[in-house]
């Protein structure tokens, strides 16, 4: 990290940029697996794993949801 805290314009972007990618993906991996549990299709799993696949999907989500109103107060 920058030890003098000093705002990169340009890293904040990227970081933005990468985060909201994050989100994107994990907004598909929710969904594939709210169907797999609708279907009843798990891929060689139990009911309960598949579940748990779709709350840590979920967690994961809500946690890179923190992390980019962050970085979106940093830049304010």
């Amino acid at each position: 990290m920058n030890e003098e805290n000093n705002f990169d314009p340009s890293l904040h972007t990227l970081a933005t940029d990468k985060i909201q990618s994050k989100l994107v993906n994990l907004m598909f991996s929710i969904e594939d697996a709210k169907k797999a549990l609708k279907n009843k299709i798990y891929g060689g799993i139990t009911v309960e794993e598949q579940r748990l696949i779709l709350d840590g999907e979920k967690r994961e989500k809500e946690i890179y949801e923190y992390i980019l109103d962050a970085l979106d107060n940093k830049n304010d």
